[in-house]
């Protein structure tokens, strides 16, 4: 019994210092094994506060993808000219962008080129103001499109045009020349009522204004209006006053007398002959 008891305790004295550093050593040792292509182990430490970046961007998750703006993007193709484009310039108030539109469409033929010429030319004349500008369109027009379907109305903006300019004597040719035209005759209030302002108002001709405004007694609407008010100016003007006071009691009696204030004014001034007109001399 006692030799057992000693054999027993000398196995366990050779054993313990032999377990023991293994067990040590399974305990420390890491699960996996680092990959043969790494440098080394990196220190436990900083494996657990630095992941390696793949992780990273497994882990992000994906950021949104932002619109791309079309300016960004490949460059727009150019708008295509189109008479509804240069209408639409003309009415979001860009007169010389239109003006471009209209020239370019006008550059082409048939119909579609005739009305954009001309509106290149009008919008020229009363939109920028551009009297030369519109009379050169005119030139254009009228070269291009002997035949034009718009041959009144080009002939009409020209002369308003050359008004314009200050060629009065243009204008007035080129009004008579119209005035004599069947085609013409359509523009007659408007034409002589041109003319009665080129002698009466710029050149202060009352004696060659009043067979200008006497064409248009009786006619309806503003160009009847202003003709009848301005002949009873006229006639005051060269002292014509009992014409003068029977031509503003006419004027009194139309139903559109815009300026019938004036018109009672001036009546009363000639009853009185105290007050002369204003411009006499």
């Amino acid at each position: 019994m006692a030799l057992t008891v000693a054999v027993a305790r000398h196995r366990l004295a050779v054993r313990a210092p032999i377990e023991t550093p293994m067990l040590v050593a399974e305990w420390r040792q890491p699960v996996s094994q680092p990959s043969p292509v790494s440098a080394g182990p990196a220190p436990a430490l900083d494996r657990r506060i630095s992941p390696p970046a793949s992780a990273l961007l497994r882990a992000r998750p994906p950021s949104p993808l932002l619109p791309v703006s079309r300016s960004s993007a490949a460059p727009q193709a150019a708008e295509p000219l189109t008479e509804a484009t240069c209408r639409r310039l003309a009415s979001q108030a860009r007169p010389e962008r239109a003006v471009d539109c209209y020239q370019a469409i006008g550059r082409g033929s048939g119909i579609g080129a005739q009305v954009a010429l001309y509106e290149a030319a009008r919008l020229s004349a009363e939109a920028l103001r551009d009297a030369p500008r519109a009379l050169a369109l005119i030139e254009q027009h009228r070269l291009r499109f002997q035949n034009s379907v718009l041959r009144v109305e080009v002939e009409w903006l020209k002369i308003r045009s050359l008004e314009r300019a200050r060629r009065l004597d243009e204008a007035l040719t080129a009004s008579e020349a119209l005035l004599d035209s069947a085609e013409g005759r359509t523009l007659a209030p408007k034409l002589h009522l041109l003319r009665g302002r080129i002698y009466a108002d710029t050149r202060h001709e009352c004696r060659l204004a009043l067979p200008e405004y006497v064409a248009l007694l009786g006619e309806p609407g503003p160009a009847g209006d202003e003709a009848e008010f301005k002949r009873a100016q006229c006639l005051e003007q060269l002292n014509e006053l009992d014409q003068a006071r029977a031509a503003y009691q006419r004027y009194l009696g139309r139903a559109d007398a815009h300026s019938a204030e004036v018109a009672r004014a001036r009546l009363i001034a000639i009853s009185n002959t105290a007050q002369p007109f204003e411009g006499q001399p």
